[in-house]
């Protein structure tokens, strides 16, 4: 074969390769291809596992080919491009299907499911070990609620903390310091919110922040590990060992990160971890985990159980696990939802998040400048949460029923069936106007196509609002 031969099969082999792509692309509108969805998917017979749903997954060929089969296994309407997964995540279709066969067999037999069920039982004894385990953590550090909120609330209530003992927090919390801002008002302690940089640069710059606050009175830090309002992902070791060289207490808001990044909650050393399976983990609404660390349990008060007897009882994880009837159907979904993210591989879903988020920065960076984005640009500090502003004038006013160039953005957008969100925060404590952002979530039911389709239609509209104002 002449060389020219050889040229020419090979150009015809990636033409054909692309052609295929590009196939795949076109039945993949609603995010569900036609083209590898097997047939059993779509009947959704009996209760299926995650192991049993990814062993069609394409292995060769193709990455993009992967992700398209893990966009199919979501029931995201059809055509829409969801980014606001930082909100709520969607199910897998099979955590659906078995999540309407665990309501069926506790409606059909209710004592026998709050009992001896395995997936729905009062005591959860599947559904812990399981959780512990993804999150690296040891047996009975894990209590299953409702949300971050909660779990929060829980710990800033039952902490035993007096007049005048400071808690450090950062400004971009709200709403999520409510519950030091109720012991502020209740109880009279200390709230020291501390400015974040923005965009952040490096770790060193956010440590430094939080060592330089500490006072002899601080008692507790209470941070976000990945910040809602531009998705800075905080140094959560580094800023641990800090407090514990001060022998301050921390408290962790984990919303975004479990089913987001890798997490191990043991090598992160906090003292307490709330996050929420409903987000990035695509579990079941209303379903939380609060971490709390073996030595730690005893230091707070079970202020909602059924188990407490006396103060000479100790206090340990279960005391916060027994309250009365939950919906355990929801938390036997975690399990699935677990199960679906550990075919995948953990570290698999981390760098597709992050590789994700990258793309959107730099097509926000190209379109209207790094002045637009209020996301780092470093990969240590980043996440799948990508917060910006393409117009000249970033405040705004707050709260609910906004009209502002970010609000319009949102919509119209929403028109077009892509989904994000609006946030306004205040970036400095001298701010007297809340910045206003425009935030999208990458994750892995999002590709490439669709972060190019919402920034091409996001600039259209910018474009739109711009030559009518």
């Amino acid at each position: 074969m002449k060389l020219d031969d050889s040229k020419t099969m090979i150009q015809a082999c990636n033409i054909s390769r692309r052609n295929f792509l590009k196939t795949a692309g076109a039945a993949t509108v609603s995010g569900v291809s036609t083209l590898i969805l097997p047939d059993d998917l779509r009947a959704e017979t009996g209760r299926k596992s995650a192991a049993e749903i990814m062993a069609g997954a394409p292995t060769t060929f193709s990455e993009e080919l992967y992700w398209r089969y893990v966009q199919s296994q979501f029931v995201l309407k059809p055509g829409r491009i969801y980014m606001n997964t930082g909100t709520e995540g969607s199910m897998p279709r099979f955590v659906l299907n078995n999540l309407r066969k665990d309501f069926k067999d506790f409606a059909a037999s209710p004592t026998e499911a709050l009992i001896y069920n395995d997936r729905c039982n009062l005591f959860m004894s599947n559904v812990r070990p399981k959780v512990e385990k993804f999150l690296g953590v040891d047996t009975d550090e894990v209590v299953m609620t409702i949300n971050t909120t909660e779990g929060l609330g829980w710990v800033a209530n039952g902490l035993d903390l007096e007049e005048g003992d400071e808690v450090i927090t950062t400004l971009h919390f709200p709403p999520f310091n409510s519950c030091w801002y109720f012991l502020r008002d209740r109880k009279k302690i200390t709230l020291t919110e501390l400015n974040l940089p923005t965009p952040a640069t490096s770790k060193e710059e956010i440590v430094a922040l939080f060592e330089e606050a500490i006072t002899p009175q601080t008692k507790v830090m209470c941070f976000c590990h990945i910040n809602y309002t531009t998705g800075l992902r905080m140094p959560v070791k580094e800023i641990c060992e800090v407090a514990r060289e001060h022998d301050v207490i921390t408290v962790v808001d984990g919303a975004h990160a479990i089913g987001m990044i890798n997490l191990d909650l043991h090598d992160l050393g906090c003292d307490f971890y709330a996050t929420s399976p409903h987000k990035w983990l695509c579990a079941p609404p209303g379903t939380g985990v609060l971490y709390m660390r073996k030595e730690m349990q005893a230091k707070v008060w079970p202020v909602v159980t059924e188990e407490y007897t006396s103060p000479d009882s100790p206090i340990i994880s279960a005391y916060f696990m027994f309250r009365g009837q939950q919906t355990t159907p929801a938390f036997a979904g975690v399990m699935d939802a677990i199960d679906f993210q550990n075919e995948i591989g953990k570290d698999k879903i981390e760098k597709r998040v992050l590789a994700l988020h990258k793309y959107a920065k730099e097509k926000i960076v190209a379109n209207w400048g790094e002045q637009a984005l209020y996301s780092p640009m470093d990969e240590e500090l980043s996440t799948g949460l990508v917060s910006f502003n393409p117009f000249d004038d970033h405040y705004g006013e707050m709260g609910h029923g906004i009209s502002d160039n970010i609000s319009t953005l949102y919509s119209g957008l929403r028109d077009q069936d892509i989904i994000t969100r609006t946030i306004g925060f205040y970036n400095k404590l001298a701010d007297t106007q809340g910045t206003r952002v425009l935030r999208i979530s990458t994750h892995i039911y999002n590709d490439f196509r669709q972060i190019d389709t919402a920034i091409d239609t996001a600039k259209d509209i910018v474009e739109s609002i711009q030559s009518s104002g």
